[in-house]
């Protein structure tokens, strides 16, 4: 005679096959969720493969980077910022020289300076060619709006303390690594500018994590400052010359007999003495220009005129 289960065997057996309903069913649903998860991922990876390809590609034909949309480039965003830029530091370097008074009138005024220039960086640019350009753009707008949300706490600290410009530096951080990184994002462009329709060899897919002197002699200007904008941004290096200036001056050191004298090796002491020595200022290319480069191609804007 076969034996009835009781209520609680029963229950115990219904959970058994609860359990395993659940386990199968999770399994063939995990199993599912993998396969989805790795096709999406698969398809990126051919997505961005495919990007790659047609950017290439485009380089090769110099359907890329303009001439136009540098031109316009430098006009609607970069002239702009490169004189809020010039305003903030022609403050500073007056700054110990100025009354209470003065200096809170000062910050007002770039403020205003700063203000202006957001609204020409808010207007809408045509850059069709030149995806660099555009992340500048956005990245520069970005770091005008954080200058002026920062400005508001120097003042408010203005007013009850008499801040250096050290201090006022550091308030502003956000700002500074948005400008630092718009700045890299042009550098950039130029570099594939100069693959693409001076050097005609791609630039490498990665910056390199170090490069020694004789390493920098051989790579073409625009990736050399390229680098040097890199390494601004690393160094989180807000100044008040731009990366063409320490490139030039680097040039300088590493082809003079001082590098070997002074044990340079490599790109990166080299950054560290000059920046330590403080040996690089505005317009340091322009004045080397003629010495150090005979004949440079570049985009033509005033940058490199």
């Amino acid at each position: 005679m076969t034996k009835r289960l009781n209520k609680s065997e029963f229950m115990m057996a219904y959970m058994i096959i609860i359990t395993l309903a659940c386990g199968v069913g999770g399994f063939f649903f995990g199993a599912h969720y993998m396969k989805t998860k790795i096709e999406a991922e698969q398809a990126a990876v051919l997505e961005a493969k495919h990007k790659e390809a047609e950017k290439e590609k485009l380089l090769r034909e110099q359907k890329l980077y303009s001439e136009q949309d540098f031109i316009r480039f430098y006009y609607a965003v970069y002239a702009p910022v490169l004189d809020m830029k010039q305003a903030h530091f022609n403050t500073m370097e007056n700054w110990g020289q100025m009354s209470k008074k003065e200096q809170s009138e000062s910050l007002k005024q770039l403020v205003k300076t700063a203000e202006q220039t957001k609204k020409e960086l808010e207007k809408k640019v045509p850059l069709p060619t030149s995806p660099l350009l555009i992340q500048a753009h956005n990245l520069f707008t970005d770091s005008v709006r954080a200058y002026l949300d920062s400005m508001e706490h120097v003042r408010s600290d203005q007013n009850s303390n008499a801040l250096t410009p050290t201090e006022i530096a550091a308030r502003m951080t956000l700002f500074n690594n948005n400008w630092l990184t718009a700045q890299e994002r042009v550098y950039h462009s130029f570099a594939v500018w100069e693959s693409a329709y001076v050097t005609k060899q791609p630039l490498p897919k990665e910056l390199p994590s170090s490069v020694s002197t004789a390493e920098w002699k051989q790579y073409p200007f625009h990736f050399r400052t390229y680098l040097a904008a890199a390494s601004m941004s690393a160094g989180k290096q807000w100044q008040n010359y731009n990366p063409e200036d320490l490139t030039a001056r680097l040039d300088m050191l590493i082809s003079s007999n001082d590098a070997q004298t002074l044990g340079i090796k490599d790109f990166a002491s080299a950054v560290k003495l000059v920046n330590a020595t403080d040996a690089v200022h505005a317009g340091d290319f322009k004045a080397l220009n003629g010495r150090l480069y005979s004949v440079l191609k570049a985009p033509e804007i005033p940058l490199y005129r």
